[in-house]
C-alpha cells in the first residue's frame, strides 16, 4: 500500500468517525462529552484533511487551482484498479 493509499484510509477512518458522532448528536445534544469527542475529531480530521492536501492533491475542486485539480491521479491510473 502506498502512502497515498495509508493516508486516505486514514483520512477515510477519520471523516466516518467524524460523522457518527454527528449522527449521534442529533439525537442526543444534551451529551457534552460527546459533543467534546465531536470538536477533537473534527480538529484530527481537518489536521489529516490539510496534511494530505498539502502531500499529494486537492480533495475537492473548491481547494485546487485551475487546472491543479485535475492533474491528480484518476482511480483507474493505478495497477491495481479493477474497473
Amino acid at each position: 500500500m502506498s502512502k497515498r493509499e495509508a493516508m486516505l484510509r486514514k483520512l477515510s477512518a477519520a471523516q466516518f468517525k467524524l460523522w457518527e458522532i454527528h449522527l449521534y448528536l442529533d439525537t442526543h445534544p444534551w451529551d457534552l462529552h460527546m459533543v467534546e469527542a465531536h470538536n477533537k475529531a473534527e480538529l484530527k480530521y481537518k489536521a489529516l484533511r490539510n496534511e494530505f492536501e498539502e502531500n499529494f492533491c486537492p480533495l475537492t475542486a473548491a481547494k485546487a487551482q485551475g487546472v491543479q485539480w485535475l492533474k491528480g491521479p484518476w482511480p483507474w491510473e493505478f495497477e491495481e484498479c479493477d474497473c
